[in-house]
């Protein structure tokens, strides 16, 4: 009951006796579900949505634990990226980088065998990228 005035922009009233049109809030949908033995009211459309719950159901506490640790760790990735306004590159981009400026690096600074072994570890940097591509269904 701290929540739902605050979402949906009306009072909390312990009477309906004295209750005016500035008391009453607006969501535009609200309905009542079962998930379980456990009822629970859905409130959604409201004009101010700066509260929510997340339910997390699943088959066992351990597989609820990892569902809560990952909408956590998102959240406060989401978080952080708002407040610090930037964002690390990830999914291998530091991988791809490295490896052009390892290959940028072997054409001018270095020849021979350590030229052929920066190659090799340029290559070696892009097994990750290449990873991450195939296992979200693209062309390594």
């Amino acid at each position: 009951m701290e929540r739902l005035p605050l979402a949906c922009g009306g009072k909390g009233l312990n009477s309906v006796d004295d209750i005016t049109e500035e008391d009453l809030g607006f969501a535009e949908l609200v309905y009542e579900q079962n998930l379980g033995d456990d009822k629970y009211t859905f409130i959604e459309g409201v004009k101010n949505p700066f509260s929510c719950t997340i339910l997390i159901k699943g088959p066992n506490d351990y597989s609820i634990a990892q569902t809560k640790d990952a909408i956590r760790d998102g959240l406060r990735a989401i978080k952080n990226t708002i407040e610090d306004k930037a964002v690390v590159a990830g999914a291998g981009a530091f991988e791809i980088a490295t490896h052009h400026h390892l290959m940028e690096y072997a054409k001018t600074n270095v020849s021979g065998k350590v030229k052929i072994g920066v190659y090799a570890f340029a290559d070696a940097m892009l097994v990750i990228p290449r990873t991450l591509a195939e296992n979200s269904g693209f062309d390594a």
